[in-house]
């Protein structure tokens, strides 16, 4: 049986599920600017609030998916690394094999 593992991609999706923890963390943030640069055009805070409650409601949910996220990459982490591995292993046990073949 033959097992093929793009390792390559798999770093990638890493990589991108990083950036996607990163943005969700970095969300409320960006929506206290929002906020701010909205104001209160013509003095009304309709939209301000909006917004506000927007993020509010979403929070938890955002929360939520970071955990989610960052547990796929645990998992995507812990693939990685045992493969890893298990080549490191298994090399050196051919260079081992060779080494005492040819003696």
């Amino acid at each position: 049986m033959d097992v093929l593992l793009d390792r390559d991609r798999l770093r990638d999706a890493l990589a991108t599920l990083r950036t996607a923890a990163t943005a969700f963390e970095d969300a409320a943030e960006i929506n206290d600017t929002l906020e701010s640069a909205i104001g209160t055009p013509h003095g009304k805070d309709k939209l301000r609030d909006r917004v506000g409650w927007f993020e509010a409601n979403w929070s938890g949910n955002r929360k939520e998916l970071i955990e989610k996220v960052d547990g796929v990459r645990e998992g995507l982490r812990s693939i990685l690394d045992g493969w890893d591995q298990w080549e490191a292993d298994a090399t050196a046990q051919c260079e081992q094999m060779t080494s005492c073949e040819v003696q």
